[in-house]
């Protein structure tokens, strides 16, 4: 029954937005007759016919929202945008309990004739959205006990150096959990090629309680197509008073303008009672453009350490399907 009630939670936000997206086309159908086709117009195939219908409907969505809260008084030339990715994923581990498969989705909306600061927010995957942990790279292939949610962000402040950004989401089902979180990101360039980055993160949620973490990246650009960047975050919990944490060493090459390669290893484990290391990994990636610009593949074997299996090696292996909806 929990697993029913997590998948409707994650499927939830789409289907709003192309419910939305129907009823906007409809109420457009009735005040003015469509555009005449173009002449000669080759038919698309069904995916590019696809791609760009839900493409229209989210982008249709935006603009009705961004035009019904317009503030009158805010003057710009910018337009409603909204983005969805959406990523079919499959893993296996030789870990016990560890294979999964599943779909992620990540997406928003700016609204600058409302307010040019303030964005909607939805993603499948809220609690590692809301600590921060997804920007540390390690999430990716966690989609089991994930719930989905829906919310709004605004950009307080926007320095050189520095943004500051809260928000506030409901995430669950008939009786939604609230979830408020202040980010602020604090990025300090050192020479032409060497930039890092501290994200400091306050949450609070209204089961679970306050929490805090933060992510610490410092990323070398050895030159124009490749980069290195190492990660280590760290999170507390009102509930749990644990801290866990992982680190990541992360080396990734752009091979050409379709393709692209990476390596990356890490360890994550928790403080408390014994500070224990939970897992290592070394992963290779490939990720390449596959047939339109919309459309990405990756493969991701690798080698896991888990305290589960008392460290013995174990062979995993990801693979992704990744499919953008954006103007």
């Amino acid at each position: 029954m929990k697993q029913l009630g997590n998948l409707a939670v994650k499927w939830s936000a789409v289907q709003f937005v192309l419910l939305l997206g129907c009823f906007d086309a409809q109420g457009a159908d009735m005040s003015s007759p469509p555009p005449p086709a173009a002449p000669n117009a080759p038919d698309l195939p069904w995916y590019d016919d696809g791609q760009v219908y839900i493409t229209d409907r989210l982008q249709a969505v935006a603009l009705w929202l961004d035009d019904f809260f317009a503030d009158p008084r805010i003057e710009t030339q910018k337009h409603a945008s909204a983005r969805l990715s959406v990523l079919f994923n499959a893993f296996y581990s030789g870990v016990e309990n560890a294979d999964h498969d599943g779909v992620r989705f990540r997406g928003g909306a700016d609204l600058p004739h409302f307010d040019e600061r303030l964005r909607l927010l939805i993603t499948s995957d809220a609690e590692s959205a809301m600590t921060g942990r997804d920007l540390a790279g390690t999430a990716q292939d966690e989609i089991k006990e994930t719930e989905g949610s829906v919310g709004l962000g605004y950009l307080v402040s926007r320095r050189p150096k520095s943004k500051f950004r809260v928000s506030g989401s409901l995430s669950g089902g008939l009786t939604p959990e609230v979830r408020f979180t202040a980010r602020h990101i604090y990025t300090q360039p050192w020479t032409a090629t060497t930039t890092s980055h501290l994200t400091s993160t306050l949450y609070w949620r209204s089961e679970d309680g306050s929490g805090i973490s933060t992510l610490f990246d410092y990323e070398w650009v050895a030159d124009p197509n490749t980069l290195w960047r190492y990660t280590l975050f760290g999170n507390y919990g009102e509930q749990t008073k644990v801290i866990d944490w992982s680190s990541q060493v992360l080396w990734a090459r752009r091979l050409n303008d379709q393709e692209a390669i990476q390596v990356r290893g890490g360890i994550q484990g928790v403080d408390k009672p014994d500070a224990v290391i939970n897992e290592g990994w070394i992963k290779f990636g490939y990720r390449r453009n596959l047939w339109r610009s919309w459309l990405f593949f990756e493969m991701e074997p690798g080698l896991s350490w888990a305290i589960q299996e008392e460290y013995a090696v174990e062979p995993t292996i990801a693979l992704r399907l990744e499919v953008h909806f954006r103007r």
